[in-house]
């Protein structure tokens, strides 16, 4: 048997004769557990390519079945959908477990045009057992063309597995402690998670968010603070939302703005008790309407003006719906349904009609066409009028970096046996272990790249003082004289060296003079056949210890629950964390070949695109495959223009990403918009606690499927019934 973990190109001759029969096949194979004979047209061919028509025929009917598998087992909420996928797996296995483990064949037939047999050969598809049970399969495709005769092979595992994680937050807080913000950029969507009772978030000094915002608690909002509803980052069909469970309180200056017209599902604004106002908020504008519903309103000081319509129904307790206008200048462009009374102390313009349950007070003051004033109105609550939901919780986390640095269940990590190999003594190794073999230091890597994105490859060089091929600690005994000042470090993940675990040793604490420069490659052949993320990822670990006892799933919360977690501290400047494919787009040759110093700017031309779209002109990274796991009551400070490209999983640790970031990035957006910013980070930061300071920009990415990241929430409820792709061969 002879793995070839790269097959021969599908676009020769000979191809078309099996791509679409398999699809039918398969159909037939997994959702009613029969097989059938299934004709296809002959495609001429020359003796000379007798092999390769055999194996290119082998070969595509392979892939074809194993997509539309794929296809029947795709991740879904659908409790119908999730049924059908269960039954596609079930059947798959059936087959493969009849005749003691030897499976089942399919012969297919090849006929001419006439629709007769032709004796040009056959294919012979098997599902079979490997090894004693049906949990692994080996699908073979064995076609004999003309005499010559070619066998190919994938072998999967079928297995229950939880359902995916879905990150869709920028910028995400599990903790129950209310939060500051100063200067806070995100492009993206921010949310807090914990669904406590009585927290208080405050926006201040032009703190943005350009994408969704939802939050459990109260938003306290002074110093021209924006959110610009944007397009989601994860699905551009999609549009944003701002979503506060309990009070608004807009002391000074608040703009709620859109860049989409608004369409049913998007486009508003919905404060789950009171608004309040004293000084100016806009809410929407003109041909970019944002609706807001609340409970109560209150709008006083100066200037209210929101295009859209405004909601105020009834809550819960002593929300009544009731609502008061006494600013100095107020229009709605748009209607006003209130499910209460309406008290109008001060002039209101209202564009289009004002529907009221109760009362009226004050009717003289609502500049609007007499006969679109309702008193005693009933409300439809129906359509565009109908209050969103605000929902009881968020997607809880079930598992903790804890769990990966500690579980032996292979469904929750693939992590924990480089993670507690630091603490059993089969692995000393530092960075400062690879500095002493030569064959890493001052390491010069050339590599063939598609810089345009046109598909044509030019040779590019980037050079390191250091290279790390495995897992190791990070510790304080690199010399300062050599690796001080900026230098380049690689990490260089491959299928040979599989996940690399990077655990920081406790305290380790470097100042501006070291200011380090990591570069993540990822090289790993085997690709996730869904997404395209690479199968091995780089992780970055707190130095929790392995005195962790892992104490099973809460019965009432359903997480899981830990002790004994070593409380970390970590402290940087300067740092910067690049994934390499980034990294060389984004500097050019004169930055590239130095293996120390800052980086500097990106070079002019580069445009970060973090959408869900391709953009002309634009990078759009991968999922991240960089991934920092902080254990409980760890606290990460990282100032002076550090820049983290990777995503956070710290549910229990405080990260205080207190800088200016690197400066002069360019970000697009789906219609090719463009904004410079000083950017702190690319990916996902999920913390108990965030910290920021100076006007910096956070960007989305979400982290790599393939990474433990996937396994954090979910539980037994929400299993998708799949399988995974784990090789193929050719023999």
């Amino acid at each position: 048997m002879k793995n070839t973990p790269k097959r021969k190109q599908r676009n020769k001759p000979g191809v078309v004769l099996f791509t679409a029969v398999a699809v039918m096949l398969m159909l037939s194979i997994l959702l009613t557990a029969t097989v059938s004979y299934v004709s296809v047209n002959r495609t001429k061919t020359n003796d000379n390519y007798k092999s390769k028509q055999a194996y290119l025929t082998a070969s595509s009917t392979l892939e074809s079945f194993i997509n539309q598998i794929q296809t029947d087992t795709a991740p879904t909420n659908d409790p119908t959908a999730k049924a059908q996928q269960k039954k596609a797996i079930d059947n798959l296995k059936k087959l493969a477990s009849a005749n003691s483990g030897k499976g089942t064949t399919t012969n297919v037939s090849y006929n001419g045009s006439n629709g007769k047999s032709d004796n040009i050969g056959t294919t012979k598809i098997t599902v079979a057992q490997e090894g004693t049970s049906a949990k692994y399969i080996v699908v073979t495709c064995e076609t004999t063309y003309l005499g010559k005769t070619e066998k190919v092979a994938a072998h999967i595992s079928t297995h229950p597995v939880p359902k995916p994680a879905e990150y869709t937050n920028t910028i995400e807080l599990v903790g129950n402690g209310g939060a500051g913000y100063d200067n806070l950029n995100v492009i993206g969507d921010m949310a807090g998670i914990n669904n406590t009772t009585g927290k208080i978030y405050r926006f201040t000094n032009n703190t943005s968010i350009y994408g969704s915002y939802l939050m459990y608690g109260s938003l306290e909002v002074s110093t021209q603070p924006l959110i610009m509803l944007k397009p989601s980052l994860v699905d551009e069909k999609q549009g944003s939302t701002v979503t506060i469970s309990e009070n608004l309180d807009v002391s000074n200056e608040f703009h709620i703005n859109s860049t989409m017209a608004r369409a049913d599902g998007y486009n508003y604004v919905n404060i789950g008790q009171k608004l309040s106002t004293s000084n100016h908020m806009d809410v929407g504008s003109s041909g970019f309407d944002v609706d807001l519903f609340c409970c109560e309103a209150n709008i006083g000081g100066n200037d209210y003006t929101q295009y859209g319509n405004f909601y105020v129904y009834k809550g819960a307790g002593a929300y009544n719906g009731d609502a008061t206008f006494g600013a100095n200048g107020q229009t709605i462009n748009g209607s006003l349904y209130v499910e209460g009374d309406l008290n109008v102390t001060k002039s209101l313009k209202v564009t289009g009609s004002v529907y009221v349950t109760g009362t009226i007070t004050g009717k003289d003051k609502i500049v609007c066409t007499a006969s679109n004033i309702h008193e005693g109105a009933v409300l439809s609550k129906a359509g565009r009028d109908a209050k969103p939901q605000i929902p009881v919780s968020a997607d809880a986390y079930v598992y903790y970096p804890e769990d990966f640095f500690m579980s032996n269940d292979t469904n929750v990590t693939t992590i924990s046996d480089q993670y507690q190999a630091f603490y059993d003594g089969s692995n000393t190794k530092t960075f400062n272990t690879f500095a002493s073999d030569w064959t890493n230091v001052d390491y010069t890597l050339t590599e063939l790249i598609d810089l345009t994105g046109t598909g044509a490859k030019t040779p590019v060089t980037s050079r390191y003082k250091l290279r790390i091929t495995s897992s190791c600690t990070w510790a304080s005994d690199l010399s300062f004289n050599d690796y001080g000042n900026g230098s380049r470090i690689l990490v260089d993940v491959s299928d040979s060296s599989g996940d690399i675990v990077i655990r920081l040793q406790n305290g380790l604490n470097l100042g501006a003079e070291w200011s380090p420069v990591i570069v993540v490659r990822n090289r790993s052949t085997i690709i996730d056949t869904t997404t395209g993320d690479r199968k091995y990822n780089c992780y970055f670990v707190s130095d929790s210890g392995s005195a962790i006892t892992l104490n099973g799933i809460d019965s009432v919360t359903g997480k899981s629950q830990h002790s004994g977690s070593s409380a970390c501290n970590y402290s940087f400047k300067g740092l910067k964390v690049f994934d390499y494919d980034t990294y060389v787009r984004m500097f050019d040759s004169s930055v590239l070949n130095n293996t120390k110093g800052n980086p500097g700017l990106p070079q002019s031309g580069f445009v970060l695109n973090p959408t869900s779209v391709d953009v002309a002109g634009s990078y759009r990274p991968k999922n991240s495959s960089i991934i920092f796991l902080f254990g409980e009551n760890t606290t990460l400070n990282a100032t002076d223009q550090s820049f983290f490209q990777g995503s956070f999983y710290s549910p229990q640790a405080i990260v205080n990403i207190a800088t200016s970031g690197l400066g002069g990035l360019v970000v697009t957006d789906s219609a090719g918009g463009k904004m410079t910013v000083q950017c702190c980070a690319v990916g996902v930061v999920i913390a108990n606690s965030f910290g920021n300071a100076n006007t910096a920009f956070y960007v989305y990415t979400k982290p790599s499927t393939t990474s433990v990241m996937q396994n954090a929430k979910g539980g037994k409820d929400d299993y998708a019934y799949g399988y995974e792709l784990d090789r193929y061969d050719h023999y």
